[in-house]
């Protein structure tokens, strides 16, 4: 009988141990992997805040809506998007600085490019791209610049 009540308090502290290894070790490790930027994704990002600034900066109004996530089309036309005045024709060129991934435990994934955008006529100003994917493809959303 005291064998088996020192297996079974045995089995009770391994148990306990193991939980608050869990707690201690697992919670970081899980928030750093809610936190870090998924190398994989990160190029496909970088690839589309590109393309809609190199559009900016071309002056290329359609190829430029053509980035632009379905939220953003579907609360301006392509008519009014052309007709409304650029903000960006100054806009001479631009450099990425970083990409971001934010991944919330309750909600969605937050991916974001800054850009330091350089103008004809004003200093240069850092700018941010919301990104996400949609139908397979990378577009830009409600961007800081046009």
């Amino acid at each position: 009988m005291a064998a088996e009540k020192d297996l079974s308090d045995r089995g009770f502290v391994i148990a306990i141990v193991g939980i608050g290894v869990l707690l201690c070790c697992g919670t970081p490790i899980a928030g750093f992997y809610l936190s870090h930027k998924d190398a994989r994704e990160e190029p496909g990002i970088r690839a589309a805040a590109d393309a809609y600034l190199s559009a900016v900066v071309r002056h290329d109004d359609n190829g430029a809506y053509d980035m632009l996530c379905a939220a953003d089309r579907r609360r301006e036309s392509r008519a009014d998007w052309l007709d409304r005045p650029a903000g960006g024709y100054g806009v001479t060129g631009f450099r990425i600085t970083d990409v971001t991934v934010e991944r919330l435990s309750e909600g969605p994934t937050l991916r974001w490019v800054t850009a330091e955008v350089t103008y004809s006529d004003q200093a240069p100003r850092t700018v941010g791209l919301n990104v996400e994917r949609q139908d397979g493809d990378w577009k830009v959303c409600s961007p800081d610049v046009r």
